[in-house]
């Protein structure tokens, strides 16, 4: 702890920590931190999904929201919807049994953070290691997700007459706790990634389109608790009439003063002055920085700012419009993992009696919730609606459009009768309809 000639001693260390990573905030001086440009590199992007919220809303929020209501499957051949019922049962117990739900999360939490993500299919077979191709398997015992994190090395299959050629061939895989690695044949792997760019297999994380403005975001962030820390009590300035500077580095020297939070004082005689110019006391209004940085953080997630800043659900005006923005976005992504889920789905079915897998889509349940005014108000227009429809529509007909499954009305029980002509409401459009005649009458010349 020196004290230099114009009497100004630190209290505390306020050095650079090097890293060499565009997410780490310096400790001191002007330079690092937000390092525009700067590659990203997996660690990085740990470290943000860790220690950065706005990170870890886009990421592990998102891939949580995706999954949490699940979804149905429905047979596309199904109109009445009870093979589907008993369809969905029969394979939500074996999703239920593999712990599917878990391990999709946690595919869509690497998947979202590093790019892309595979599950691993332990199946009951007879090759002797996972590293063989998949050869008569009887059963499927487990699945695990794992991301490139854990992913150390890629083979790559090389042979340029294979369908397969610069696609994965093994997944080279590091366990906590054991030095060797898990080599993995792709035959047992289904492989996740929704953002392809420049790869056919390694997508783009969502964290890459916001990386800089999270840096600057952090940089903000440190800013305004060193403001605090730093001159949050104010600058010490202590004044000793008459002292000479041997007096002065005594008094510094025998730290009666280093106790004070401030990290810098200034002690001097009535001869000297220290005085901030430019900011005249005040500090800067973050906000005016920390606003449009969040901004373009949500442009580029597309998560509505207001959830991104973790505003409740009618705190502010126009929150139901964001909701639907946002699961919008929910949705796009659950689309986007359908294929993957379905690989694994049909796989499940073949080992469940199925020879053929039936064709079916999926039915997720939404996260958006109209309140109940707003469903009697949709179930009122709907009313409306069937009301005029029956002016030239059958009892039956209208049953239909309200249940699909209700059995017709017979002709005594006015089943083919329409309502409108049965109640005299439909004579009021009796004169805009009339019989377009089947030839045109040939057109003379004048």
């Amino acid at each position: 702890m020196s004290v230099n000639r114009f009497g100004l001693k630190r209290i505390g260390l306020a050095t650079t920590v090097p890293r060499g990573r565009g997410m780490w905030i310096p400790q001191a001086g002007m330079g690092g931190g937000a390092e525009f440009g700067a590659q990203i590199q997996d660690a990085d992007r740990t470290f943000a999904v860790t220690r950065e919220p706005v990170a870890h809303r886009i990421v592990f929020t998102v891939a949580h929201d995706i999954y949490d209501n699940w979804f149905a499957l429905e047979l596309e051949d199904d109109q009445a919807g009870e093979r589907s019922k008993q369809f969905d049962e029969q394979v939500q117990t074996e999703l239920s049994r593999l712990k599917v739900k878990q391990e999709l999360m946690r595919m869509s939490v690497f998947e979202r953070a590093y790019g892309w993500a595979i599950l691993v299919l332990g199946y009951e077979d007879e090759a002797e290691s996972l590293a063989e191709p998949l050869t008569n398997p009887k059963s499927l015992r487990e699945i695990k997700a794992y991301g490139s994190i854990q992913v150390k090395r890629v083979d790559e299959v090389k042979n340029k007459e294979s369908t397969r050629y610069g696609l994965p061939e093994y997944y080279n895989i590091k366990q906590l706790g054991i030095v060797a690695y898990l080599k993995v044949h792709h035959s047992r792997v289904i492989h996740f990634a929704n953002r392809l760019i420049e790869n056919d297999y390694q997508g783009l994380s969502v964290l890459d389109p916001v990386w800089d403005d999270l840096v600057t975001l952090r940089n903000i962030r440190w800013g305004m608790g060193q403001t605090m820390y730093r001159y949050g009590s104010g600058f010490p300035d202590i004044t000793f009439t008459g002292a000479e500077k041997s007096d002065i580095e005594n008094f510094i020297a025998s730290g009666a003063f280093s106790n004070l939070s401030a990290r810098t004082y200034f002690v001097h005689n009535e001869n000297q002055l220290l005085d901030f110019k430019g900011v005249a006391g005040r500090a800067i209004d973050p906000m005016n920085y920390y606003l449009p940085i969040m901004e373009n953080i949500s442009a580029g997630s597309g998560i509505p700012l207001a959830i991104l800043r973790g505003v409740q659900a009618g705190a502010l005006t126009g929150s139901e419009v964001n909701q639907q923005e946002y699961y919008g976005l929910i949705s796009d992504e659950q689309s986007g993992y359908e294929q993957g889920i379905t690989e694994l789905i049909n796989i499940i079915l073949k080992f469940n009696g199925f020879t053929e897998p039936p064709k079916f889509k999926f039915n997720w349940k939404g996260g958006f919730e109209l309140d109940e005014e707003k469903k009697a108000r949709i179930d009122q227009i709907k009313a409306q609606t069937l009301r005029v429809q029956s002016e030239w529509m059958t009892r039956n007909e209208i049953r239909k459009l309200q249940d699909p499954n209700l059995p017709d009305l017979t002709p005594e029980q006015g089943g083919e009768e329409i309502i409108g002509k049965s109640t005299g409401q439909s004579e009021a459009f009796d004169y805009h309809i009339r019989e377009i005649p089947k030839t045109r009458p040939p057109i003379r010349n004048p």
